[in-house]
């Protein structure tokens, strides 16, 4: 599978997002208690590869199912004397 623009941007966008809200609540987390210096870097870091996680693997499961619906609604080939497997009626 080849890499796509469309599944690298809301993973990576996911990746921000949930390193933006890890850092706020490790933020008001510390606020009032001493945390370690690496406290807050850490829980941002670990929720945004959960955030981004989570949608990769929606993206691909979204991307399969696709393929799959459109493999389906796909029309037969036709034979090659030009006629369609639809045209043959069985007696």
């Amino acid at each position: 599978m080849r890499l796509r623009l469309t599944f690298v941007i809301p993973v990576v966008l996911a990746g921000l997002i949930g390193g933006f809200i890890g850092r706020t609540v490790a933020q008001v987390g510390c606020h009032e208690a001493a945390c370690n210096a690496l406290t807050v870097p850490l829980v941002m870091l670990a929720s945004g590869l959960v955030a981004a996680t989570g949608v990769g693997i929606v993206v691909v499961l979204a991307d399969r199912s696709l393929r799959e619906w459109h493999a389906e609604n796909r029309p037969p080939p036709s034979s090659p004397n030009g006629d369609s497997d639809d045209d043959r009626t069985d007696r």
